[in-house]
């Protein structure tokens, strides 16, 4: 017998059906998907199961945030929010839980990957999949529609890390630069930006040359509020020769002036830094790193002109600018870790992670370099 229904004047289709001996009315646009209704709504009704068919996502959603906020730290909450407010209620909110329909996520979807929102589309897929499986097991829904939607997938690019002459120019700005102490431990103690703001003169031991790494920060609307390390355990990193000088003198410096933490705003030594000082900091710090590569060119330019007057110096090319982030700070200290052959459960309690399997990834990449350059040489020796 074939489906029948009603075709409304606004062109939505209609069609009536008795469930728990009620008469409920569904709609939709698409004869297929009002059919489905029409059997799944049968279905329950022969199997005694009636949901609660009046709850929107916005409502549901409003607690599922609630209850999964709770524990997380402050940036993880921020996100939470900002996804599922800013994306999938201001889409799906005042629809039913059981009138979204995969189509609905899928448009999300296809807004964020037309602008090149790759990651955040994977995230909003990956949201909508847990709320609305959480939805089923409190009974308001029987199916996720999200299920089996597809995620893009992300190529990620590689990490870069310093080269040697921008490390060379970092350790040779950091003690000409009021901030070069900050950027040089980031580079050779392999700290987050979260760890080294909350890093107190009583967490240094230079008689031992150990750094004890036992808080972090989260920056609340710019302000860091201390809370504990992202694996929420402690950790030890060792004070190299480069950064102990510098390092010695801050203490000093601060200690004579009862300073409590390593780093501080400059309009008041009492409290941590803020978000945007940070950043602030780092665009000093990459504006005097860079002046100070064009005057270096410069000398060694007029220097080798004066004993090859007649060569075109080898030098004497554009140079480029340097820009590197604090994370790829981290990251090369992470490589040096390997170059240095720490072994990987020693580079992961030195980086802080929870798993070996970021600084798995990171070794056997390189091992895979290392095995390309070995090629090379071996095939260049035998011609």
């Amino acid at each position: 017998m074939a489906f029948t229904y009603t075709k409304r004047k606004d062109g939505r289709l209609m069609k009536r059906v008795s469930v728990n001996g009620k008469i409920q009315t569904l709609y939709s646009k698409d004869p297929k998907d009002l059919e489905r209704q029409y059997i799944e709504a049968k279905y329950l009704d022969s199997k005694n199961i009636y949901l609660d068919d009046s709850i929107t996502f916005k409502q549901f959603a409003k607690e599922w945030l609630n209850i999964h906020s709770a524990g997380k730290a402050d940036g993880t909450v921020r996100e939470y929010k900002y996804i599922v407010n800013n994306y999938l209620v201001k889409n799906l909110g005042n629809l039913k839980l059981k009138n979204i329909r995969k189509y609905d996520i899928q448009n999300i979807q296809k807004d964020l990957l037309e602008n090149n929102h790759m990651e955040l589309a994977q995230k909003v897929v990956r949201f909508a999949k847990a709320i609305l499986n959480e939805a089923i097991e409190c009974d308001y829904i029987v199916k996720n529609v999200a299920l089996n939607i597809k995620s893009p997938k992300i190529i990620r690019n590689e990490k870069k890390i310093l080269t040697d002459d921008e490390d060379k120019l970092l350790v040779e700005c950091s003690s000409k630069h009021k901030h070069g102490l900050f950027f040089l431990l980031l580079r050779y103690t392999g700290m987050r930006k979260e760890e080294i703001t909350a890093l107190q003169i009583n967490d240094i031991d230079l008689k031992n040359k150990i750094i004890s790494i036992n808080k972090a920060v989260s920056f609340i609307h710019n302000q860091a509020k201390i809370k504990s390390t992202k694996n929420k355990k402690g950790r030890q990193v060792p004070i190299l020769d480069v950064v102990y000088t510098q390092l010695e003198q801050r203490l000093d410096y601060c200690k004579k002036n009862k300073i409590k933490y390593l780093f501080t705003k400059q309009t008041d030594n009492k409290t941590m830094l803020s978000d945007m000082a940070i950043r602030r900091m780092l665009d000093s710090f990459l504006l005097f790193i860079n002046k100070t590569q064009i005057e270096n060119h410069k000398k060694n330019n007029d220097t080798n002109n004066k004993k090859n007057k007649n060569k075109k110096d080898e030098n004497d090319e554009e140079l480029k600018e340097i820009k590197f982030t604090l994370h790829q700070l981290r990251h090369s200290y992470c490589t040096m870790l390997y170059y240095a052959g720490i072994g990987i459960k020693e580079a992961q309690n030195l980086m802080g992670h929870s798993s070996a399997d970021m600084v798995y990834d990171i070794y056997t990449h390189l091992d895979s370099k290392k095995e390309d350059i070995s090629n090379s040489l071996n095939n260049y020796i035998k011609i």
